[in-house]
């Protein structure tokens, strides 16, 4: 028996603004500042993944011999600096999408792997937290994208079962951390979050206006 969707799951980066540039770029510098030099192609397939995840692999695969949370918290003063100091808003449609969710009665909640204090910069910097019941980051869940932890998480929080959640997404690791947790998925292609596999999402879409609370209800 199909279940009816209470819970619309927002990622944060790349979904409610268009910030994956500034952390890859915030990842360059601080790869740079530990002695090594990549490019955005080289990071972009971690887009989605937590701080410590990504400087876990890093750390190995790039054989820095720093603490990953000394890398961490480099790297998290790069990011809120850069996120602070650019002029950027919501991504198109996304607040119509909200309103229209809220609208709706359906629980809401960001589901990010930034920090909680990224969170909340972001959601005041756009004027989008008003639009959401609860927010959860990846600082809690000892597995990160693409584990499912995070989206379990949340739902729980909402009170919904897995099955009554949506999760909007742009990264692969989200795409795929949302079929895991039994969710259905929206892959949003974002073309500044670069090269990323959103198969297996139940919508793939190219801009917020092909969707409504309506469509979310009926996957």
């Amino acid at each position: 028996m199909r279940e009816n969707i209470t819970s619309v799951l927002f990622d944060m980066d790349g979904v409610l603004i268009d910030s994956q540039p500034m952390h890859y770029e915030a990842d360059i510098r601080t790869l740079a500042r530990f002695g090594v030099r990549v490019t955005v192609k080289d990071v972009e397939k971690y887009a989605g993944t937590t701080n410590v995840d990504r400087y876990t692999r890093f750390k190995r695969d790039y054989q820095i011999g720093e603490e990953v949370a000394r890398m961490v918290a480099f790297r998290e003063k790069v990011i809120l600096d850069l996120v602070r100091s650019e002029n950027v808003g919501p991504i198109n449609g996304i607040p119509e999408l909200l309103k229209d969710i809220r609208d709706k009665n359906l629980k809401t909640a960001v589901a990010s792997s930034s920090s909680y204090e990224l969170i909340a910069v972001v959601l005041d910097k756009l004027g989008l937290k008003l639009y959401f019941d609860q927010v959860v980051s990846g600082e809690d869940m000892k597995n990160g994208k693409p584990a499912p932890d995070i989206f379990l998480k949340t739902a729980e929080v909402l009170g919904s079962a897995p099955s009554q959640c949506v999760v909007v997404e742009d990264s692969g690791n989200g795409v795929k951390a949302g079929i895991a947790a039994g969710m259905k998925v929206v892959g949003y292609i974002n073309p500044s979050s670069g090269t990323q596999d959103l198969s297996g999402a139940s919508l793939v879409i190219q801009n917020f206006r092909e969707i409504d609370a309506k469509k979310l209800i009926a996957l």
